[in-house]
């Protein structure tokens, strides 16, 4: 079958953004998305008041606790989309990243399990 063609995908793309039914798809959902964006934004603020204290536990103050935070962030946004060996492995990617950039990998090791629950890979 080949693929769709400009014309084709120019036609789908102008009959689903019909005003109309946006409109209705968005208040019909709206509730959930809501609700469901309470709750990320809860686990998201635990998540980080678990690494602060591990950043006061370490003694890491002020401004130097930012790319801690980014660190665990970016685990956290993993975790939403991977799990498992994958989870464990991109945890090691990003723990390697950011040990680059002068980060304590001692630390990192500790939001790792913090974070997604199992040491990096």
């Amino acid at each position: 079958m080949p693929y769709r063609t400009y014309d084709k995908r120019v036609s789908n793309y102008e009959k689903a953004i019909d005003p109309t039914v946006v409109s209705t798809k968005f208040t019909n959902r709206k509730d959930l998305m809501v609700a469901g964006q309470q709750e990320m934004q809860a686990e998201l603020v635990d998540m980080e008041q678990k690494v602060r204290g591990v950043l006061d536990d370490e003694g890491i103050l002020g401004n130097f606790r930012i790319p801690y935070l980014n660190f665990a962030r970016a685990l956290f946004r993993a975790k939403g989309h991977n799990s498992g060996v994958a989870l464990q492995k991109i945890a090691t990617a990003e723990k390697s990243k950011f040990t680059s950039l002068g980060l304590d990998p001692a630390v990192l090791d500790k939001i790792i399990y913090l974070v997604i629950g199992v040491p990096a890979y």
